[in-house]
């Protein structure tokens, strides 16, 4: 059978992520473990209700800092090592492990900041000025403190965390435990079906044949599961909704962009004015594609091709080092060490196996490694995504500068810098390659994987968020039809009446974790607003513009997203940066035509 996916143990070793860079052992994570819940312990016993001066306030965060950057260890030791084979009974003992320690401990650290936003204001402006590092941390302290409950609420909250958690693993246990795909035959050969397989190669095969009977066969299945996985999904959004109302806010949308320090007015400007302006062009894209593939008609399934072209040769992991370098490099010597070190350190899980995460993500420790999760293909889409998961660990890599309460932007700009690698790696390829063929090759996959992935993909999942706490604030009634009908009826009305949309389409709404991490879909499209604008930047004044770029990237959480936009030398607080983005597109568009 082609394409049958191994198990893990038959990786080669070199095609996976080191997580002895953490712990060297399972021995030493459950010991680790161990030592934190005693620090946790001693730490509550310390300090709460205990804030009482300065002094006691800073050893208190600085104590905090370090269980922070422990947590972030045990966390990501239990889970990276689950997300690789989450079939494996031993990795599931040990992430659940975690998340008994983490359901008694959590609560027991929790009540710092809410006891600290109980404080007279002035006190508090007393640490920000003794300890700079912090005043991110205490200001939005201070935002937040109009939201908070009374401190037995905020507790009780705090002990009910993981059970707030329980959908999304209710979520995954059903894409990974539960979801198998049958088979499929094409012309005379039997090809295994899986999530890897069909987003990360099937979904974007130039066989015609393949991509829509693998698009049947695993929306066949999808379908299957298409009430429980609204179950999980609905029962998140009611819980974000009941903390909205808890905290007084006037909808759960409000309350999830408070969260990302973004006014609703930047939020439902990205969703519309792409809706609008970006759609024309990328219906163009499609139906020049289709043309070139000598398809009658455009369903779902062909919407993520490229151009056929004989330049779409597979490259291996160890030949993407150089090509990434060769691109990037213009970031500097440092930003270079940083892609060696993720190479060489084994930063990176390449492998396709059974029982694997899908997509793609990056994942740094405060003090240690940018794990990067591929499922690797060779083909330029996945080096793409490989210099995008390249631009968040740069990223988190420099924002350690930053104390760990000051670590984590804005999700409104968390995309711009990984993004803006995929433009650049794209660009300066087409600077070094004037062949027609290769033109027209490289702007479709430009196209294809960062325009059409971060600015359609993600935001019609946007726009299908909206809909949905729209409704759930109205008090409407939703199940699995409902969303699949949402879905469908946002992925029509981008597309218009040209293409054949089918019933199938609706399903999409199941395959994107992203729904179980607020409002994040749409900051894709802000990311990549961000991220254009600095290419472009980068590419005409790198002397200029590369130190403060890397600048920008070292601030960490410590700015606003609209400031760190505009500390970069992007102004997002009108809607030019977005329109000229889409213009871009356009332009892109308007090359493709002229080459194809």
């Amino acid at each position: 059978m082609t394409n049958a996916m191994p198990k893990r143990q038959e990786i080669d070793v070199q095609l996976t992520w080191d997580t002895s860079l953490m712990y060297p052992s399972h021995q030493a994570y459950q010991e680790g473990l161990a030592a934190y819940k005693t620090q946790v312990e001693q730490f509550e016993k310390a300090y709460k209700d205990n804030l009482t001066s300065l002094e006691v306030i800073i050893k208190a965060l600085k104590e905090y800092e370090t269980l922070r950057a422990i947590d972030s260890n045990l966390s990501h030791y239990a889970f990276l090592n689950l997300d690789v084979d989450k079939m494996n009974p031993e990795l599931a003992s040990l992430a659940n492990e975690y998340q008994v320690t983490i359901a008694s401990t959590f609560p027991k650290i929790a009540f710092l900041p809410t006891q600290l936003a109980l404080l007279d204001e002035a006190l508090l402006q007393e640490v920000s000025a003794a300890q700079p590092q912090w005043t991110s941390f205490i200001n939005d302290i201070l935002r937040q403190k109009p939201h908070q409950l009374h401190p037995l609420q905020e507790e009780l909250l705090a002990n009910f965390a993981p059970t707030f958690g329980q959908p999304y693993r209710n979520y995954e246990t059903t894409k990974f435990e539960d979801m198998t795909f049958d088979d499929i035959e094409v012309n005379g050969q039997t090809y295994g079906n899986s999530y890897v397989l069909f987003e990360n190669d099937y979904e974007i095969s130039h066989d015609t044949e393949l991509r829509r009977k693998a698009a049947e066969g695993f929306y066949s299945t999808l379908r299957k599961y298409k009430n429980t996985t609204a179950a999980d999904y609905l029962s998140h959004i009611k819980n974000e909704q009941i903390e909205a109302k808890l905290r007084g806010f006037d909808s759960t949308i409000d309350y999830l962009l408070f969260s990302q320090n973004v006014s609703r007015d930047l939020f439902d400007r990205q969703i519309d004015v792409i809706m609008n302006e970006l759609a024309p062009h990328m219906r163009r894209y499609v139906k020049l594609v289709a043309k070139a593939h000598g398809l009658e008609k455009i369903t779902h399934a062909d919407l993520k091709i490229s151009l056929p072209s004989d330049f779409n040769q597979r490259i291996t992991p160890e030949e993407s080092k150089q090509f990434l370098i060769d691109c990037l490099g213009i970031l500097g010597e440092d930003y270079v060490k940083m892609i060696e070190q993720a190479f060489d350190e084994r930063w990176i899980d390449f492998a396709q196996n059974e029982g694997k995460a899908t997509g793609g993500y990056c994942a740094t420790l405060y003090d240690g490694p940018s794990y990067i999760l591929l499922s690797w293909t060779g083909l330029m889409n996945e080096v793409l995504v490989l210099a995008h998961e390249l631009g968040h660990a740069g990223h988190f890599q420099l924002a350690k500068k930053q104390s760990i309460l000051n670590y984590d932007p804005s999700l409104y700009f968390i995309e711009a810098p990984s993004t803006a690698n995929e433009v650049l790696t794209c660009n300066t390829l087409l600077k070094q390659n004037q062949d027609p063929d290769f033109q027209a090759y490289l702007i479709s996959e430009l196209i294809s994987r960062t325009y059409f992935h971060n600015m359609v993909t993600h935001l019609l999942e946007a726009a299908f968020q909206r809909e949905v706490y729209t409704r759930l604030d109205n008090d409407e009634y939703l199940n699995g039809d409902i969303l699949c009908q949402i879905k469908l009826d946002v992925i029509k009305a981008f597309w218009g009446d040209d293409f054949e949309i089918g019933e199938d389409a609706g399903l999409i709404w199941m395959r994107q974790p992203h729904y179980y991490i607020g409002l994040y879909p749409y900051t894709y499209s802000a990311g990549l607003t961000i991220g254009t604008a600095m290419a472009k930047q980068l590419e005409e004044n790198p002397e200029a513009v590369v130190e403060k770029w890397l600048e920008t990237l070292s601030l960490g959480a410590s700015l606003s997203a609209q400031e760190l936009a505009q500390h970069a030398g992007v102004d997002v607080s009108t809607d030019k940066p977005l329109k000229e983005t889409i213009a871009y597109v356009g332009s892109l568009v308007d090359k493709l035509e002229e080459l194809v």
